[in-house]
């Protein structure tokens, strides 16, 4: 069934979900930045360790939102045409594979080493055998997919820019509440 969407921006529960899910994007990568260099054996160390891995994990459950979401709900009539079409909808396509696959790498890179990964407080479930060798190349495919995203993310905000900036077109606004309004 195809939905269309007349209205000039997306609905405000997509907007709040991409806006939310792209605050915790950056804090995940800030926080990946930062992570290494705090001291070893640190109640601050834990902590950042924990809330990083509960983060990816919620990072997960709202992408899975915002898709069952947006299959339900139809965004906004595209105007793009040609190859700005293409390479929107394959960026697009890319950042949620990305934003997927980095969190599900980090996973299973801790669970590889044998501990339990924080979700809020919990443990979530043991996925795999603990191994060493494999936690290893889980943790250098978690670090690469995650400098990926951040190159998607900086491309991905220079269009939106570009846009508004050069272009003067709607893109941007299309992600953001009306003028005016609280919504």
């Amino acid at each position: 069934m195809e939905f269309r969407n007349d209205a000039p921006r997306y609905d405000a529960v997509a907007r709040a979900l991409h806006w939310t899910v792209a605050a915790l994007v950056l804090l995940q990568i800030a926080g990946g930045l930062v992570l290494e260099e705090l001291p070893r054996r640190t109640a601050l160390r834990s902590f950042a360790f924990d809330a990083h891995e509960s983060v990816g994990v919620l990072v997960i459950a709202l992408l899975a939102l915002r898709i069952a979401w947006r299959a339900t709900h139809a965004a906004p009539v595209d105007r793009l045409a040609g190859w700005h079409a293409v390479a929107a909808r394959a960026a697009h396509v890319a950042l949620y594979v990305l934003m997927v696959a980095v969190p599900l790498a980090g996973y299973a890179m801790v669970d590889a080493k044998g501990y339990d990964v924080a979700v809020f407080g919990f443990a979530g479930p043991d996925l795999l055998a603990t191994d060493e060798a494999l936690a290893k190349r889980l943790a250098a495919l978690h670090e690469r997919l995650a400098w990926a995203l951040v190159a998607l993310v900086a491309v991905h905000v220079a269009a939106a820019a570009w846009h508004r900036i050069v272009l003067r077109d709607d893109v941007l606004a299309r992600m953001l509440p009306p003028r005016g309004h609280a919504a």
